[in-house]
């Protein structure tokens, strides 16, 4: 045996180990960000169900709906350059429709259902003592924040603890 054969071969370019690629500390940050994201994503889509208004109310047809709140939904209309929604109302129980006027929960609330979107009075009507007559016609006006409500829109109308679905915005 010579002595050539006993010591290692010198590497060559063409024959050293390759090497292990190391964490890019950019790679770290980009992962980072996406599980941070991931995490604030689902935290507000729970969020979003927990406190979602539709929720604790019973979705009931529209004659039961006039029965639970004393009126029937005549208009939910676009209108001041998209800026304003009319709730238009006819009251078919005045007794009932009366408290739309002086009990705070029951003011309408509007979800637009494609979105989630909700408005609701910005402040209270003014209390007075006209009574709201039996087929009498009435409105709220709501500002339409976010321009939620457009033509065509599907709203779901909450008064209490009923709402009626599928209700559609008219300009």
């Amino acid at each position: 045996m010579s002595a050539d054969t006993l010591t290692a071969p010198t590497p060559t370019p063409h024959t050293e180990a390759p090497r292990r690629r190391r964490w890019q500390p950019r790679w770290v940050l980009v992962v980072a960000v996406l599980l941070v994201v991931a995490v604030a994503l689902g935290v507000k889509a729970v969020g979003a169900r927990a406190s979602d208004v539709r929720s604790g109310t019973e979705a009931v047809s529209a004659q039961e709906f006039a029965a639970h709140t004393g009126i029937t939904v005549t208009l939910l209309g676009v209108t001041g350059g998209g800026g304003m929604i009319e709730f238009r109302y006819q009251v078919v129980d005045p007794d009932k429709a009366s408290l739309l006027l002086h009990d705070k929960d029951k003011t309408p609330i509007l979800v637009a259902e494609g979105s989630g979107e909700v408005i609701g009075l910005v402040a209270r009507p003014h209390a007075h003592k006209a009574e709201l007559l039996l087929g009498g016609t009435y409105f709220f006006m709501l500002a339409n924040t976010q321009n939620a409500l457009r033509d065509g829109t599907k709203v779901t109308v909450i008064i209490g603890d009923v709402r009626l679905e599928h209700l559609v915005a008219r300009s």
